[in-house]
């Protein structure tokens, strides 16, 4: 049998070729894993894209459905700027009923929870005869506008006539 000992030279040489080999094998490797991560990052951004312009149509095709109540909400709030508008509107329906009517003081209270409103509150001093205070509230509490009746307080001056503040609070945009 033949003791064959290989040479320092031919052991370098092996040693070389394997660690090549190796670097190659890793190097590939990594080439490989980052091109399927550029194919997974097209597909998802892809599919991403798909996804959000499917739901902008949706949002759309819901908005179109719900057009009607979406203008009644809108104009739920007072725009700012159509107060005076809103204070004449007022007016006319006390006229309307024959109440004598006054604002005694306009106060806007930011709502710190709801960052799309504000409550402007009004006092007002109002007298009439029963029926047509009573009625002038229930046309308040029924005009197209955001309306909270906070406080009534009324009382008989003379017979048949009654008087007093109320206190209520309209919704407007901010």
């Amino acid at each position: 049998m033949n003791n064959w000992v290989p040479k320092n030279k031919t052991i370098m040489f092996a040693v070389a070729l394997a660690s090549l080999s190796i670097v190659l094998y890793f190097s590939g490797l990594f080439i490989v894993l980052r091109e399927i991560k550029k194919i997974e990052t097209a597909f998802y951004s892809t599919e991403s894209d798909f996804y959000k312009e499917e739901k902008i149509r949706v949002i759309k095709s819901i908005t179109e459905i719900n057009k009607e109540p979406i203008k009644e909400l809108q104009d739920f709030f007072i725009k700012k700027g159509d107060e005076v508008k809103f204070i004449e509107q007022i007016e006319n329906t006390a006229r309307s009923f024959d109440v004598d009517f006054e604002i005694i003081s306009i106060n806007v209270k930011e709502n710190k929870t709801v960052s799309f409103k504000e409550d402007v509150i009004l006092k007002i001093k109002l007298e009439g005869s029963w029926k047509e205070v009573t009625s002038f509230l229930n046309k308040l509490e029924r005009m197209p506008f955001g309306v909270s009746i906070e406080s009534i307080n009324l009382e008989a001056d003379i017979p048949g006539n009654w008087s007093g503040l109320i206190e209520f609070i309209v919704f407007r945009e901010k």
